[in-house]
């Protein structure tokens, strides 16, 4: 809690460089004011292990998609027993399941569908950029397992790396658009203006996409919360694994925003979003 107004970030890692070792995410998230979290798991090989996020310059030329895969180590699905650990020992962190579809078989989707109907995770998290995801096309099927049990899909915003096609809003909206029952959560909402000014052309009148504030412009966010409405717009931090929570929040504390609107943004969206009791 903040200034009296609660916290509730949307997007953090239970593990990242910006968290002391010695540090419980518990203790991190307390010492930045945040009162619950939702918490999905993290690629350690790349971020905590390796962190040489591109090979030597030699292999450089001829670098690819198949280099960059054996490169990352994205042969299989993320592990989530930390994460699940976390969400049944505190009641104020909520799972989301970080999800690949282009290298999923089926006992990927039965142990996702068993994270999300036994274990309760609310919701489910890709990233277009390292997961290698051809946008609509292979968020089809994950699209409808999401309105199948009800849950919000986190869309992690890019503009791709150098051996791919820059992904737009205007890929998201063909997605959403054949699926007007599904929620979806675009992380990174305003993380260039640009690509905030064209969300404002796609999703202005979808009503089920919402607007995750993490490593954005600030102006960007204040453009989203009053043209999307504030009911709409949600607080994260992508910590620890990119930044620390206190400059995520003072990017929102900077607006000179109503206390409704703060508490919409800081806490309320997400809390119905995801149904919290």
């Amino acid at each position: 809690m903040i200034d009296g107004i609660k916290i509730f970030d949307a997007h953090v890692h239970y593990l990242g460089r910006f968290k002391k070792r010695d540090e419980s995410i518990l203790e991190y998230l307390e010492k930045f004011g945040i009162d619950k979290a939702i918490i999905t798991t993290i690629n350690k090989h790349t971020t905590l292990e390796k962190f040489n996020l591109l090979p030597d310059e030699s292999s450089m030329e001829n670098f690819d998609e198949a280099m960059f895969v054996e490169h990352f180590g994205l042969k299989d699905q993320l592990n989530h027993d930390e994460v699940l650990k976390l969400v049944q020992e505190n009641v104020n962190l909520f799972g989301f399941y970080w999800f690949n579809p282009k290298i999923a078989n089926d006992d990927d989707w039965k142990l996702m569908r068993k994270f999300i109907k036994e274990y309760e995770f609310k919701g489910v998290k890709t990233q277009m950029c390292v997961d290698l995801l051809k946008i609509p096309e292979d968020l089809f099927s994950l699209a409808e397992f999401c309105i199948e049990y009800d849950v919000p899909l986190f869309l992690h915003s890019g503009a791709g790396f150098f051996f791919q096609d820059a992904f737009r809003a205007k890929d998201y909206f063909e997605l959403v658009k054949q699926y007007p029952e599904l929620k979806c959560i675009i992380g990174h909402a305003a993380y260039t203006m640009e690509y905030m000014i064209n969300e404002l052309r796609y999703f202005t009148k979808f009503p089920n996409i919402y607007f995750e504030t993490s490593l954005s412009v600030p102006y960007g966010i204040m453009t989203l919360i009053k043209i999307m409405g504030d009911h709409r717009v949600m607080y994260g931090s992508d910590s620890p694994s990119a930044t620390n929570p206190d400059i995520e929040i003072s990017k929102i504390m900077m607006l000179n925003l109503s206390r409704e609107t703060l508490e919409n943004v800081f806490y309320n969206n997400i809390s119905k979003l995801i149904g919290e009791k």
